[in-house]
Order: C-alpha cells, then sequence, then structure tokens
C-alpha cells in the first residue's frame, strides 16, 4: 500500500483506521516490554565471576573470555615454572630410626672387619609414616589394705577414663578434623578408620565424638566473641546453605585472627542481632554493601572486589566511559596504598588523598550525564521506579563516598572483604562434598568447631594438638590481634 492509498483509506474508513492505530500502538507497547526483556535476560547470561557477584563454580566453562584468560596458563607446563625456587627434603639430625650398613668381613680376602672403623659414611634418609595402628591403653585399678591400721586404700581412675571400655581423645579429635576440616561425610570417616587400623565405628559414634567437642568449646565460643568486639576491623558476609531441603544461612564475622560462624534460619537483620557482635560493634565493618549490615552504628568499609565487578559487568553492557575511568581510578588507589605499605608508610600523603578524591567525585559527577530523567515516568503500582544497573551503582558510589574510599584514608582496612569471602569458601566446598546437613543441631557443631579450627589454623597451631586439648578442657585462643 502507497502513501496515498493509506491516507485514502483513512478518509473512507475513519473507524477500521482508528482501530488500526490503536491495534499498531498496543505492538508497539509490547515490542518496547519484550526488547526491555530479551535486554535483561541477555545480560542476565552474560553473567560471571568477573562482571558480578556470582562464583567461580557457576562460570561456563566454555566462555570464550575465559578461554582466553586461561591461555597463557593452559601453555606453561606442569611442575614448576622457571625461576621458581624449589625445595627438597633436609637429612634431619635427629633420625627416629638408624639402620647401619657395615661390612662384616672382607670382599677380597674375608678378613674381619669388626675392629676396623668406618674411613667414610654416607646418609640416606627416608621420611614415611610409621606403622599406624589402634592402641589400647588399660587403667588397672588395685585396691590395697594397710597391714599396719588395715585401711582400705583405693585410688582413682583419671578424670577422663569413665566407663569400661572408651575411645581417647586422639581418635576424637581426628574425626573432629576429618569432619570438620577436611569436609568428609561419616561414612568416608569410618571407612578411612578402618582402612587405617582395621577397626570399624558407627555414624552414631562419629557424632557423638563431634558433639562431644562442640560441648567442650562453648565456653570457646563465648571468649571468641568478646574477643571479636574488640578488633579494629572485623568482616561479615553470609552465605546458603541447606538443611533437610530447606535453605538456612550460616553468617561469619571474622578478622585476620579470629574465625566465628553461626547457623541461622534468617539471612537478614534478625540473624546478625543473634550473633550478638554487630549489635555492639564500634570498630570498621568491611562489608559487601547488603543493606542489613548498614543498620549497625559502626564506622563502615564496601568490598571493592564487588565495585570492581559491577563495573566490569556495565563497561560490557553499556560500554560507557564513566565506569572505565572508575575501574581504573579504583585500581590505581589500591596500587598506591600496597605500594606505600611495602614502603613501610602508614598512610598516603595528603595530596595524593585530595587527588584520589577529587578524580572520583569528578567521574560521578559526568557520569550522572548518562542517565538522564525519563521524559514520562514509567507507572508503578509500589516501589521505586526501576533504573539501569549502572545508575544504581552510581548512586551508591556517589553516596557511600567515604565507606567506597576508606581504604585509602585508613591503611588498616583492605581494599576488598577477601578475608570473609576466603573464611566462607570452605562452607560451599563442605556442602559439595558431604552434602545437606541432617539436622540444625549438626549444622550447629560444625560451625562452632569450624570457628574453632579456624582461628587455630589462622594463629598457625597445629589442629589436632588443639582439638585433643580442648577435649581435655584447654582450649586455645589468641592472645592479642595482629590487626
Amino acid at each position: 500500500m502507497t502513501e496515498q492509498e493509506a491516507i485514502d483509506f483513512c478518509k473512507n474508513n475513519p473507524e477500521s483506521a482508528a482501530k488500526i492505530i490503536m491495534m499498531v500502538e498496543r505492538l508497539e507497547a509490547r515490542i518496547e516490554a519484550q526488547d526491555i526483556e530479551i535486554k535483561e535476560l541477555k545480560a542476565r547470561l552474560n553473567m560471571n565471576s568477573r562482571n558480578s557477584s556470582k562464583p567461580p563454580s557457576t562460570d561456563n566453562k566454555l566462555n570464550k573470555d575465559r578461554t582466553k584468560k586461561n591461555s597463557d596458563v593452559e601453555k606453561k607446563k606442569r611442575g614448576g615454572q622457571v625461576g621458581h625456587q624449589g625445595s627438597n627434603l633436609k637429612l634431619s639430625k635427629t633420625p627416629d630410626i638408624i639402620n647401619i650398613l657395615s661390612s662384616s668381613t672382607c670382599s677380597c680376602c674375608n678378613s674381619s672387619l669388626d675392629h676396623v672403623e668406618s674411613s667414610k659414611v654416607e646418609k640416606r634418609q627416608v621420611y614415611d609414616f610409621p606403622e599406624i595402628k589402634i592402641e589400647i591403653t588399660e587403667h588397672q585399678l588395685h585396691t590395697k589394705q594397710c597391714e599396719n591400721c588395715q585401711t582400705i586404700n583405693k585410688p582413682e581412675f583419671p578424670d577422663n577414663v569413665n566407663a569400661p571400655t572408651q575411645y581417647g581423645n586422639r581418635i576424637k579429635a581426628f574425626v573432629s578434623y576429618s569432619s570438620t576440616y577436611q569436609m568428609l561425610p561419616y561414612g568416608r570417616i569410618a571407612e578411612l578408620i578402618e582402612d587405617l587400623v582395621s577397626h570399624k565405628i558407627s555414624d552414631g559414634t562419629i557424632y557423638n565424638f563431634l558433639a562431644q567437642e562442640y560441648n567442650k568449646l562453648e565456653e570457646f565460643e563465648n571468649i571468641l566473641k568478646q574477643k571479636l568486639l574488640k578488633e579494629d576491623v572485623l568482616h561479615s558476609d553470609e552465605t546458603g546453605i541447606n538443611i533437610k531441603g530447606k535453605l538456612h544461612w550460616i553468617h561469619l564475622t571474622s578478622s585476620s585472627i579470629l574465625t566465628y560462624y553461626m547457623l541461622h534460619q534468617k539471612r537478614g537483620k534478625k540473624a546478625m542481632d543473634d550473633m550478638e557482635i554487630l549489635p555492639s560493634y564500634d570498630g570498621i565493618l568491611v562489608h559487601d554493601h547488603w543493606q542489613p549490615y548498614n543498620h549497625y552504628e559502626c564506622t563502615h568499609s564496601y568490598c571493592n572486589a564487588h565495585i570492581l565487578r559491577e563495573l566490569n559487568g556495565i563497561i560490557e553492557k553499556e560500554d560507557n566511559e564513566w565506569s572505565k575511568d572508575m575501574h581504573t581510578l579504583l585500581t590505581n588507589m589500591n596500587i598506591a596504598v600496597h605500594k606505600a605499605k611495602d614502603e613501610g608508610k602508614n598512610q598516603l600523603l595528603k595530596e595524593e588523598i585530595e587527588s584520589f578524591t577529587k578524580k572520583y567525585e569528578n567521574i560521578c559527577k559526568i557520569a550522572k550525564e548518562c542517565y538522564p530523567a525519563p521524559e514520562k515516568p514509567i507507572k508503578k503500582a509500589r516501589g521505586r521506579p526501576k533504573q539501569e544497573k549502572g545508575k544504581n551503582l552510581l548512586d551508591r558510589l556517589s553516596k557511600y563516598k567515604e565507606e567506597t574510599l576508606r581504604f585509602v584514608n585508613d591503611f588498616r582496612v583492605p581494599f576488598t572483604n577477601n578475608q570473609a569471602e576466603r573464611d566462607l569458601r570452605m562452607i560451599k566446598v563442605k556442602e559439595k562434598i558431604s552434602g545437606t546437613f541432617a539436622s540444625f543441631n549438626g549444622g550447629e557443631i560444625f560451625c562452632r568447631i569450624k570457628s574453632y579450627i579456624s582461628t587455630l589454623k589462622k594463629n598457625n597451631f597445629p589442629i589436632l594438638k588443639g582439638l585433643r586439648d580442648a577435649l581435655d578442657g584447654n582450649f586455645h585462643v589468641p592472645v592479642e590481634s595482629t590487626c
């Protein structure tokens, strides 16, 4: 149909033309909505651990960007690389067993060599496990009657020996270590012990060992909370965990030397209040800007790793200059802070801080021009109008400048919340290896023992010894913070 034919049709058939126009408007509105939906779905499909908060485990292994990123790694040969400082076993000055290899007679004339001193001694040592076997200690209580006064003398069994037969603290500590640190499920722990020492234990026995360790660490947990409140800088995060098919949350509060995990049915402020740390904390809390953390009156610092990932996503989706400039600026700030720390400085020069801050403010100011206000406000039943992700991040960066740049002004504060993310990472490993917790109580047992083990590990204290000592009532906590 030509333009003139269309005009004539409208003149001759005004009602039909009106219906067609209304239909076109509805189709245009539907196409516009579908375009927005397609755009959102494409953005969601392209999300990965580099441009969002998604974990690396969810990345598409065939993703081109990931393949390109790892191409240099794949070219490397296995083993130590050029320039790598190797290490090997050293000869011990105190070997446990010495096997003397000496000739008793001459290989030529068959004369005795027993009285001849060695002219040279060569040493080779073999590092290996000793033979592992179950060791049974029997305590015999002997009652005696004094011949002089006829008094019956009966000693006491050791405090921790209170049954005709029982397991010792070494095997209990080993089970706690295997379950909570190595993340082995009960069945594999029982199988491992049987393979090592040819002794069978049941899943119920394993649970009882863990419950006993949990009970012995109750006082440790109370002391741990009090010590966390005294730390200058704390890190917080949370992750979902499945318990009998229902989503629960493991909350974390940690520092460089302390770790506390808590299992809860809720994710938000109710759980954080029940943790009994953040409501009373007055130091610096590093987190990923999840809103419930901001309810607390402590000083806040936001994880810039999350911000950099969001900026990557905005660069890919919107391809604007402000996100690239902000990514570069934050990266340069981090480099400058690390360089100053390496040089033994406690802070950046005042001029450097002012220069970085001014650049930050200018980028935010220029970026606002990328998001003009819509001509017609979108009608919505309730809630705030939906914005572009770039605009949401820009609003956050503008409003929370101090929290974002705190690492520049205070060297105690790290650039990221990596401490919390490292502390939580093994929780997901636990879920992948052992599956879900069978009960809420089992999850609580895991969290308390895991808190203790993580704290031991951060302070370079032997884990198995620490677990054994806790069963004896002598748990270990750090004396002072290294923050």
